[in-house]
C-alpha cells in the first residue's frame, strides 16, 4: 500500500480553511486598530473643543471621514464619533456585512 500522497491531499483540503481563518484574523486586527485610531481622533477632537476650535473640528472630521454627533444632558456634553471600516474576510462579511461601524464617545463637563 502506497501512502506517499496522503499528506499532500490532506494539506490541500485543509489549506483553504486555514487561509480563511488567517484572513479573518488579519481583518479583525484591522478593525481593532481602526478602533484605537478612532479613540485617538476623539482625544484630538475633545482637545479642539476645549480650546474652542470648532472650524478646526469640522475640517478634522471631514479629512478623516468621521461622523460626529453631540448630545447634551445637564452640564455634560457627550461627543460621539463613528466611522465605517471595510471588511474583506468572507467569514466576517457573513457576520457583519461589507462594512463594520465602529464608534466611540466621551462625555465632558461644560463649565459655563
Amino acid at each position: 500500500m502506497n501512502n506517499k500522497g496522503q499528506a499532500l491531499v490532506e494539506f490541500i483540503i485543509i489549506f483553504p480553511i486555514l487561509l480563511l481563518i488567517l484572513i479573518s484574523i488579519i481583518d479583525l486586527g484591522n478593525i481593532i486598530h481602526k478602533k484605537y485610531v478612532l479613540e485617538n481622533d476623539l482625544d484630538n477632537i475633545v482637545s479642539m473643543y476645549n480650546s474652542n476650535d470648532y472650524n478646526e473640528i469640522n475640517d478634522y472630521v471631514s479629512l478623516k471621514e468621521i461622523k460626529i454627533d453631540y448630545e447634551t444632558e445637564d452640564k455634560f456634553l457627550t461627543i460621539n464619533i463613528s466611522k465605517n471600516v471595510n471588511i474583506f474576510s468572507p467569514i466576517l462579511i457573513g457576520i457583519w456585512g461589507k462594512d463594520k461601524k465602529i464608534e466611540t464617545s466621551r462625555s465632558i463637563y461644560i463649565n459655563e
